[in-house]
């Protein structure tokens, strides 16, 4: 998939990269988060998805 960086230049990646790139660029910057909440004394949030997965489906629990 051809497509232009935010600084102008042209880049290509294959589907696989590009998902893998969304992927771990969120988790990027949830970290980025955390440790600002941190440097001013708050505790940063629980990993949500794993609590939304035993909300969701509570057997799990028990697996």
């Amino acid at each position: 998939m051809a497509f232009t960086f935010t600084d102008g230049e042209r880049g290509s990646m294959t589907r696989e990269e590009m998902l893998l790139h969304i992927i771990t660029h969120g988790s990027y910057h949830r970290g980025n988060v955390g440790q600002m909440l941190k440097s001013i004394g708050m505790n940063p949030p629980r990993d949500l998805y794993t609590r939304f997965l035993h909300a969701v489906e509570p057997q799990r629990r028990d697996a």
